[in-house]
């Protein structure tokens, strides 16, 4: 059948059968019974057919959908929606970067935290604080007086008591550097804001991590590979009335201060013995809960000396307590606070102070002439510290954990008023333009 055809072709066109041979390039089919077979082997548009380069018998169009449907893959790649970081593991590399003492790569850090909706209000807080803390650390001075501070407490901090080591390396070196100095007194200017502003400042000269600011935690914690230091920070415009933070007896602190036999004698024992077994309690209770805190705090005197004390308060307590320096004084006064028992009650609470013990010059009879000042008291659940400066300059010199320094003001006195009122007004704030 395929002959047949063949031969009806060639006789319709004319056409000899030996003009049609394979070296005839421009020639009709030749004779071969298999030619429809090898030229249908051969068209281009055989999807299976090698090299080829086009589709016979489709529109441009046609062609260039095919092609871009080649090039496609066959599984698209679909990007991932990224998931964000955990706050709690971002937190935890944050502290470890803050050894690097870095502030730009700390900012890096911070920047993208900023603009995540997902936070709550304490990470929110923790995020700005820090923030904030990193940009006072851009100004060149604050970071070299940084660099030099970090340095020295990397060095010779005294694990024992951090905090008069961390209070003697910043008061050494801000000396040096009588400019900053002026910022402790344009913090007065703030008023109820000075705290919060101390903090920031305190955090940048060490930097380290603003994690609070409640007055019964630590406030900001300096890290390091081997060791951290929790810091209260204070700034105050006068000694006498620092608050310390809450403080009050629990009802299981003997069992948790107390032998066995001790616990005994406070039941059954005499008033002289229950009496110094409870005011072990009460020191033993205060010192647990400053165990782990040190305490920076910043007095502004009117003529624009800066103080500084360093107080690790929990061992200071303790030796001083022990070594009969300090004394536990408690009585009912008509201002102590009360409970009302299950049965209707009064209970007044027993009011509690710790005092100083001072010895007059000039005085023989050590016993009979010991002076007590008010050095620690507790008011409305809070612990105060009370004592005035003549108090702090000669403790400091016989309680352990417990330093006082001062930079006096290098200016001009007429300029402190000018330096105080250098401050933002509300104004500024509220209405800065973003």
């Amino acid at each position: 059948m395929r002959n047949h055809n063949l031969e009806d072709w060639l006789v319709e066109f004319d056409i000899p059968a030996a003009a049609a041979q394979p070296d005839s390039p421009s020639g009709p089919p030749t004779g071969n019974p298999d030619f429809a077979d090898s030229m249908s082997s051969e068209m281009p548009n055989d999807p299976n057919a090698p090299n080829a380069d086009y589709n016979l018998g489709k529109n441009p169009e046609e062609e260039v959908q095919d092609q871009e449907n080649e090039m496609d893959p066959e599984y698209p790649d679909v990007p991932e929606d990224k998931k964000e970081e955990d706050f709690e593991v971002w937190k935890s590399n944050y502290f470890k970067e803050t050894i690097k003492n870095n502030p730009n790569d700390l900012l890096d850090m911070l920047s993208p935290m900023r603009d995540r909706e997902d936070l709550s209000p304490y990470q929110r807080k923790f995020v700005d604080d820090n923030y904030n803390v990193q940009l006072i650390r851009l100004n060149s001075n604050i970071l070299e007086a940084s660099k030099s501070i970090r340095k020295n407490i990397r060095d010779q901090l005294d694990k024992n008591s951090p905090a008069t080591s961390i209070v003697n390396h910043i008061s050494n070196v801000l000396d040096t550097m009588p400019h900053l100095n002026s910022s402790y007194i344009k913090m007065m200017g703030y008023y109820g804001h000075k705290g919060e502003l101390h903090r920031k400042f305190i955090a940048a000269l060490t930097n380290s991590v603003q994690v609070s600011s409640s007055p019964d935690k630590e406030n900001v914690i300096l890290n390091e590979r081997e060791y951290s230091v929790k810091i209260c920070t204070r700034l105050n415009s006068d000694w006498g009335d620092i608050s310390l933070g809450s403080w009050a007896l629990k009802e299981d602190d003997p069992e948790r201060y107390l032998s066995e036999p001790e616990l005994d004698r406070l039941a059954e024992g005499s008033p002289e013995e229950k009496e110094i077994l409870r005011k072990r309690i009460i020191i033993e209770s205060i010192s647990k809960q400053f165990e782990e805190l040190s305490f920076i705090i910043n007095v502004v005197n009117d003529d624009g000396t800066i103080y500084y004390l360093g107080w690790d308060i929990a061992n200071s307590l303790r030796m001083a307590y022990a070594d009969g320096k300090l004394v536990i004084k408690t009585e009912v006064s008509d201002n102590s606070e009360a409970i009302i028992s299950d049965d209707g009650t009064i209970i007044p609470m027993i009011d509690m102070s710790i005092n100083y013990i001072k010895n007059p010059e000039n005085q023989t009879d050590m016993e009979e002439n010991v002076e007590e000042i008010q050095f620690i008291t507790k008011r409305n659940g809070m612990l105060f510290f009370t004592a005035g400066f003549d108090v702090l300059k000669e403790s400091a010199s016989s309680l352990q954990g417990f330093l006082l320094k001062d930079i006096p003001y290098q200016g001009n006195p007429s300029d402190l008023k000018n330096i105080k009122k250098c401050v933002y007004s509300a104004h500024d704030m509220i209405m800065r333009q973003c």
